[in-house]
């Protein structure tokens, strides 16, 4: 068990129960400006993982540009408003 400082606290993200995984927690963790890159090792679908962020956006109302990296080496999504 560890203790965490006020600091080391602000930036936890945790997953909730229910439809909540890793990539959706972060997803609504979000600040507008802020980006997170989803490695294939994070994500193990077949199809990308557009229908999470897609429905993280529609259920805060937030804006996010997400598309596949141009190396291949997963997919990004930025947090637009």
């Amino acid at each position: 068990m560890k203790k965490l400082t006020v600091e080391e606290a602000k930036d936890l993200v945790v997953a909730k129960t229910g439809r909540t995984t890793k990539i959706s927690a972060m997803t609504e963790a979000l600040k507008v400006g802020e980006a997170i890159i989803i490695s294939p090792s994070d994500w193990n679908s077949k199809k990308p993982p557009y229908t999470i962020i897609n429905r993280v956006a529609k259920k805060t109302g937030r804006v996010f540009e997400k598309g596949r990296l141009p190396d291949g080496s997963g997919w990004g999504v930025k947090r637009i408003s």
